[in-house]
């Protein structure tokens, strides 16, 4: 006689609201798995493949790996018109139902990415622990048996008091935590000095495509515990709003941010590092009354030199555009650079998914890892001859494994 394993499923019997529920999710699921493969969401999607994996840094992509970048790209990574993809499906599918538009915007606004750990796990649903910060989560919609002690890369969609795993869930080696542990708080401290309220989610939202990139060095067996944050200094504003700032202040951070968006490299950047950079100033200098246009222009000309690197900015250029004199905007961006210590590739401002910024990270984390570059000291290289060592090195590997 066969001896068949108890069904965990006996004797669970589920309410008729969480059955439809989970249909509500399920279908919604499909319409925005379908949406991202169709050719409305084509263009977007492209880019934001192209955001998460450079290819100076991922030559191939395992499919698998791949998938991982959808829920960032749905939830999170902006379209032309600076909204995740979800929301664009919400505001150009009149056939979803009002319970789906909820949902979906639950979703762009609610999305809990992290890498969790299954603490209990049952047919239907399992309980899962953050790492690193230890936060609960209850999962449904399970479309794989989970067993205590897995590890899940995954975003998990917020539906009433539980959730569903996301888009593209993925089983990690658990035996890796202790590593993703360590640089995960890594990261925490570099988005931490940009800023300094920053969490977890914000942590996971924001800097997924550098957490996946990370999975790949631990996975590869590499002794990730001897990376550590780069030194330098933190933001001195905290991204809330400034009690006794003049009003002057905030009409020059309009027109910072302004700015910085309209000659942003690609739609994606955002203007956050130029606006920050203007609180730190402001809050460091405590600048008097003066015409908004110069302090902005002498901003937006340090932002674009010395944060975004761009060597083709003349104070000349920005001196027109904001209606000041050249004098003007070496004036001010002198004060700026000097009040702050500002140097290229500022970890205070420069937007954390660049190419050119994970392309200087990828050079420090390997270069921690032993001495690959001949035994050169690369902490002592500045950010463009750690780019222009990536590049080279870059090209020979190409020309050897072609």
């Amino acid at each position: 006689m066969e001896n068949k394993p108890p069904d965990a499923r006996r004797g669970q019997v589920r309410s008729l609201a969480e059955v439809r529920t989970d249909h509500l999710v399920r279908d919604l699921r499909e319409k925005l798995e379908e949406f991202l493969r169709g050719s409305a969401a084509e263009d977007a999607v492209g880019w934001g493949l192209a955001r998460f994996f450079p290819r100076d840094l991922f030559q191939e992509v395992d499919p698998e790996v791949e998938a991982l970048a959808l829920d960032w790209i749905a939830f999170v990574f902006p379209n032309e018109w600076r909204m995740p993809l979800a929301r664009e499906l919400v505001e150009s599918d009149p056939g979803l139902t009002p319970a789906e538009q909820e949902m979906l915007l639950a979703w762009a606004d609610g999305a809990r990415p992290g890498l969790f750990r299954v603490e209990s796990a049952s047919a239907r649903q399992a309980e899962l622990i953050r790492i690193p910060d230890g936060r609960r989560f209850t999962a449904r919609g399970l479309q794989d048996p989970l067993r205590p002690g897995d590890l899940l890369a995954t975003w998990l969609l917020p539906a009433g008091p539980v959730y569903y795993l996301g888009l593209e869930p993925m089983l990690v080696d658990p035996d890796l935590a202790a590593g993703l542990d360590h640089v995960l708080q890594v990261e925490m401290e570099i988005l931490r000095r940009q800023r300094p309220l920053a969490t977890w989610d914000d942590l996971y939202r924001d800097s997924w495509p550098r957490i996946v990139w990370f999975l790949g060095l631990v996975g590869s067996g590499a002794d990730v515990f001897r990376i550590q944050p780069p030194p330098g200094p933190s933001a001195v504003w905290d991204g809330r709003p400034v009690a006794d700032a003049p009003a002057w202040w905030q009409e020059t951070a309009e027109q910072v941010r302004g700015y910085a968006e309209c000659h942003a490299r690609i739609p994606e950047e955002h203007g956050d590092g130029a606006e920050r950079l203007w609180w730190d100033a402001a809050l460091t200098l405590r600048p008097k009354y003066a015409s908004p246009d110069g302090w902005a222009a002498g901003v937006a000309y340090a932002f674009r030199r010395y944060v975004v690197g761009d060597p083709t900015v003349t104070q000349g250029d920005v001196a027109r555009e904001f209606g000041v004199s050249a004098a003007t905007v070496g004036n001010r961006s002198r004060q700026v650079v000097k009040a702050l210590g500002l140097e290229m590739y500022d970890l205070r401002y420069v937007d954390l998914l660049a190419r050119d910024v994970r392309v200087i990270w990828e050079v420090d984390c390997i270069a921690a890892l032993s001495r690959p570059f001949g035994g050169m000291d690369v902490s002592t290289m500045s950010p463009e001859d750690k780019l222009v060592l990536h590049s080279f090195l870059r090209s020979l590997a190409e020309r050897l494994n072609p």
